[in-house]
């Protein structure tokens, strides 16, 4: 499934593999001045090269090397010859795109192997200049674009919601804090988050995603303090887990952002 909205010049694709006519998870890429900012999971590849066909679509950049933020990248490559750039921390696992876990795969499917060229600091567009930003704590080789005349930030999965209550396994949330630090002081009007889609007034949303982990963390060391386990804070301060939980065997949870918060702490 592929549907695509536009604020201004930037338009947005919402992408997501449907099963029983239903989306299993979505997920948001850019386009904006021929510059697609990350190509969506293999499970919708062919739609999106479909859709690019239609448009002068001139480069692709990755914010980071997941499957549903890259998993576009190699029939976009093969199919309409776009280059692709990608953080220098991305390569090796674009190029050699190994075999992923089996929820993983269900919800996105299982990316080719595609050989990308490293990120400089700035991508350059006819009309535009995208800083670099590295960001890591959702994985090492994390980054946002940020356009400073425009005050946009492309953030990838720093944001996620204001309230974000899950945390994958191999997170780092005291790191993930200090990146939304780091894009806070570039005061962003208009975040475009790959899943919470455009997010006006970006650095009043990124404080309070700031101010809610920072909620989180404080309850959980109280409630640690009393000698309370990980999970019983959790399940007290965040509510029980929910489906993803099952379905990725806990490697997607809310026990893994208070785990993550307390052990930075």
């Amino acid at each position: 499934m592929l549907s695509t909205t536009s604020l201004g010049p930037i338009i947005r694709l919402h992408m997501a593999r449907r099963v029983l006519g239903r989306s299993l998870r979505t997920v948001d890429a850019y386009l904006v001045d021929g510059l697609l900012i990350d190509s969506g999971p293999p499970a919708t590849a062919s739609e999106i090269v479909e859709w690019c066909r239609q448009r002068e679509v001139r480069q692709v950049v990755n914010t980071h090397h997941h499957e549903d933020h890259a998993g576009g990248n190699w029939l976009l490559h093969t199919s309409l010859g776009v280059p692709i750039g990608a953080p220098a921390g991305s390569l090796a696992v674009l190029e050699e795109s190994p075999r992923l876990e089996f929820y993983r795969r269900l919800v996105w499917g299982q990316p080719k192997g595609v050989a990308a060229e490293p990120l400089t600091d700035y991508v350059a567009t006819g009309r535009h200049r995208f800083a670099v930003i590295p960001t890591p704590g959702h994985c090492p080789d994390h980054v946002c674009f940020f356009e400073g005349a425009e005050g946009w930030l492309f953030s990838g999965d720093l944001f996620i919601h204001e309230q974000a209550r899950y945390l994958r396994s191999d997170e780092d949330a005291h790191q993930i804090l200090a990146s939304l630090e780091r894009v806070l002081a570039l005061r962003p009007r208009l975040l475009m988050c790959s899943h919470a889609g455009f997010v006006e007034d970006g650095h009043r949303a990124v404080e309070r995603k700031i101010a809610y982990w920072g909620y989180v963390l404080e309850e959980a060391r109280v409630l640690r303090q009393r000698g309370w386990s990980v999970e019983q804070i959790t399940k007290e301060v965040l509510g029980s887990e929910g489906l993803a939980t099952r379905i990725s065997g806990g490697r997607f949870s809310k026990r893994n952002l208070v785990a993550s918060l307390l052990k930075g702490a």
